[in-house]
């Protein structure tokens, strides 16, 4: 064995790798690899493009499917493991853009560089190269598969993170399914007096209760909706949101109890300690 064969013996499977850098579904060390690789060789460029291609074929050829019913709350329960980001838009630790078709690689940003990448891989009929990438991608059907899920699994991160706050956020959306999916689960909806509709959802056996509203209209910045327990004692305070876009979903503060009424009225931001307006939505539990 010369000098020269043992980098290549000790490289990973480049064939393997090659089609998870097309998915942006490896580490850091292995992006420096194939990036490095695909710098000095015109016939890997011309490969990566043939996976980025089958990638997009295979997408697709997919027949649209309906979701069961039980896959939103089944993503759902898996939120907390999943990485957050904030609203600001910063990307998920280790997430670059994939390279489009033909493209340069991402680690050429100099002209030197990018003159020592080479030309990028021209259009028209596939060749041998291309060929050969093709039929390697469908015979390592695990490989890719693991590859995609990962990458979906970075993305929806990304998308986590920032719609996860704020009153229609899924973590609003995640709590307010967790007390209507419970065995004992009632509900009630009900539109409001001032416009959009307001579904009132109660568990006994968990002792919570929650709002689901659409449509509301914007009451403004100096007030607020609130939300009420009324029983023979009178009206107990049970939070205030502002809905985003018109939708909230609200899990009342406080234990309910079976036979309670849920109000909800409009109060001087902030909240009151008691209503001071007439109700716009009123429930019996």
């Amino acid at each position: 064995m010369t000098d020269a064969e043992t980098p290549a013996r000790r490289e990973p499977d480049l064939d393997a790798l090659l089609a998870a850098y097309a998915l942006d579904a490896v580490s850091d060390e292995e992006r420096a690899i194939v990036e490095a690789r695909l710098a000095e060789s015109p016939e890997l460029r011309a490969e990566l493009a043939a996976h980025l291609e089958a990638a997009t074929a295979l997408a697709d050829a997919a027949a649209p499917i309906e979701p069961p019913p039980a896959l939103k709350a089944s993503i759902l329960d898996r939120l907390d493991d999943v990485p957050q980001v904030s609203a600001a838009g910063a990307a998920a630790p280790g997430v670059q853009p994939a390279a489009a078709p033909g493209a340069e690689p991402a680690a050429a940003s100099s002209a030197d560089e990018r003159e020592a990448a080479g030309p990028a891989a021209p259009a028209g009929p596939a060749g041998p190269a291309e060929r050969a990438a093709r039929r390697r991608w469908f015979q390592r059907p695990a490989a890719i598969v693991a590859a995609a899920a990962a990458a979906v699994l970075v993305i929806a991160g990304a998308v986590v993170g920032v719609n996860w706050p704020g009153p229609a956020g899924w973590g609003a959306q995640r709590s307010v399914q967790a007390i209507a999916e419970a065995p004992d689960a009632e509900s009630v909806t009900v539109a409001s007096a001032d416009g959009g509709e307001v579904t009132i959802v109660w568990s006994e056996e968990l002792g919570r209760s929650a709002v689901r509203a659409s449509d509301l209209p914007d009451v403004g910045s100096a007030s607020t909706y609130e939300l009420w327990y009324i029983d023979e004692g009178g009206a107990r305070p049970a939070g205030t949101f502002d809905p985003d876009a018109g939708e909230a979903f609200v899990v009342l503060e406080g234990d309910f109890t079976p036979g309670v009424v849920v109000g909800m009225t409009v109060e001087p931001a902030g909240g009151s300690e008691a209503p001071t307006t007439d109700p716009i939505v009123v429930v019996e539990t």
